[in-house]
């Protein structure tokens, strides 16, 4: 997944992401996106922290390919709570 500045990230905000140099951490939470291109379903889970986003994302991507869906995907989208 590509590395993207959060344009959200209030600048004086002391987050775990400061202290390590993930760009995903910058944000609220990590919410798992699984979208399905043949039925058009979506759905998100979490929002989770970055470990266990990746976690949960590596599962469903597991479960998924078990079943031979793979032409659905699941991604890591940034989750940011209400201001």
């Amino acid at each position: 997944m590509p590395k993207l500045p959060c344009p959200h990230r209030h600048p004086g905000r002391a987050t775990r992401a400061a202290r390590e140099p993930d760009e995903l951490e910058h944000c609220d939470g990590l919410m798992v996106l699984v979208l399905d291109p043949v039925t058009g379903a979506a759905d998100t889970y979490g929002p989770y922290p970055a470990g266990r986003a990746r976690a949960e994302a590596d599962g469903r991507r597991q479960e998924l390919d078990a079943e031979d869906l793979t032409d659905v995907t699941v991604a890591l989208v940034r989750h940011h709570r209400p201001r």
